[in-house]
């Protein structure tokens, strides 16, 4: 083979090769790879002179074909006197720069749009990539490194969000079905960052808004927690009484041991999702979810029998668990907490998730005038929380909280709920 010099000096002396280069570029480029074929109907015939010298053919020949592949000149290389060197090495060599090395904004851009082409369910976080931001940086980085890997990501980041979960699942078994490796997506990798940064980017509201890839582990599992997805499912966990639980194949031991001897449970989202079916050990198919602990623990001290759900600030995936096996069965969910925004917004979640199975009680304009402080002003942004959902169940109690700034609390009332819960379980 010819010295680099003489390589290109001939090279450059062919009538036809610069065109013909550029458009073997722009394939490879397309392609990723030494792939697909080039058209040559706007070649003439002294532009074709070079291939049919390169391919030992007539210029006829190649009219007929009408195309030249990439692989066959690339194979062809070998042994026309380019021993060594690879269609991708020549056409660096010619272009004097890197040719699926995106070294520039420009060619990250072009790349991102032919992968919005190939994975449209990351349209929106590849275009946000387009912009090039610097908080964008570190994933163009990625890019300008090795094309081939970050596509490769691109792939299991679109059937990480075609395959999103519907019920709890631990992130390794996720990452296990997509990329057959339990580690992939674990935030500490390089693919489990870009996971939750498309993640973040599919959580906000609006293109306007910045994605927030979170800083801390905590507000990592927040994120994952909101698909579904648990780095571990033993401390997500929810607490019960007086209900019944079945697996495939038989009544849960576990469960029925703690109705007869009227026990709570604190459950595990591990050994939640193991059931079957769940139901209330009373006559009457409801449930309470009380956002309460001080308020379950009196509520259970006056009535054991009663079916109740103990929820706090943050709702766990195992307490969603249990509500859709319970309205599965048919049951309703009533919800009691406190009259304050943060425990009206969690009511309005579970009334919007379950329209026709879930319900309020003592959480109208009477109880919270019974039951308010009003030593305690609320701040702006609690209150603001009102605005979070629009139901009209809760719209007059909303109202009666905005004029008054006042929160009321369900343990000023307790006799006032004891009394009226004993009529339907202590008959």
């Amino acid at each position: 083979m010819p010295d680099e010099g003489d390589l290109l000096a001939y090279l450059s002396s062919q009538v036809g090769v610069n065109k013909l280069f550029h458009l073997f570029r722009k394939e490879i480029i397309h392609q990723r790879g030494i792939q697909g074929f080039i058209r040559l109907h706007s070649f003439s015939d002294e532009e074709l002179e070079f291939l049919a010298d390169f391919f030992n053919v007539s210029i006829h020949s190649l009219r007929k074909k009408g195309r030249v592949d990439l692989e066959a000149f690339d194979r062809k290389l070998n042994s026309a006197g380019y021993k060594g060197l690879s269609l991708i090495e020549l056409l660096e060599l010619y272009f004097d720069e890197p040719l699926l090395k995106l070294t520039t904004l420009e060619a990250r851009k072009d790349f991102l749009k032919q992968l919005e082409k190939d994975f449209s369910l990351l349209k929106d976080w590849l275009n946000e990539l387009k912009r090039g931001t610097e908080d964008t940086r570190w994933i163009h980085q990625i890019m300008e490194e090795s094309p081939e890997t970050f596509e490769t990501y691109v792939l299991y980041l679109s059937e990480g969000i075609r395959l999103l979960p519907t019920r709890p699942i631990r992130l390794s078994v996720f990452s296990q079905i997509i990329t057959l490796n339990a580690d992939s997506f674990q935030p500490s990798k390089e693919l489990g960052k870009l996971w939750l940064h498309v993640l973040a980017e599919t959580k906000r509201l609006h293109a306007i808004e910045p994605i927030r890839l979170p800083n801390t582990r905590k507000e990592a599992d927040d994120l994952l927690q909101e698909f579904n997805l648990y780095r571990e499912d033993i401390t997500d966990a929810v607490t019960v009484v007086n209900l019944f639980a079945e697996t495939l194949v038989h009544y849960h031991p576990m469960w029925e041991s703690a109705v007869h001897s009227q026990s709570v449970m604190t459950v595990p989202l591990r050994e939640v999702i193991k059931l079957s079916a769940i139901y209330p050990a009373s006559t009457q198919s409801v449930v309470w979810v009380v956002d309460n602990p001080e308020l379950f623990t009196r509520l259970l001290d006056e009535i054991p029998t009663i079916p109740m759900i103990c929820l706090q600030e943050k709702w766990s995936c195992a307490a969603w668990e249990v509500f859709d096996k319970l309205v599965d069965q048919g049951t309703e969910l009533r919800f009691v907490g406190d009259l304050k925004p943060s425990s009206i917004v969690r009511a309005e979640s579970l009334l919007l998730h379950y329209p026709d199975k879930a319900r309020t009680w003592r959480m109208d304009v009477s109880s919270y005038l019974a039951a308010r402080d009003p030593h305690v002003t609320l701040t702006e942004e609690e209150l603001s929380l009102l605005n979070t959902h629009h139901m009209d169940e809760l719209a007059c109690v909303k109202d009666e909280m905005k004029d008054r700034r006042n929160p009321a609390y369900l343990m000023t009332i307790i006799d006032e709920l004891v009394s009226e819960l004993n009529y339907y379980y202590n008959k």
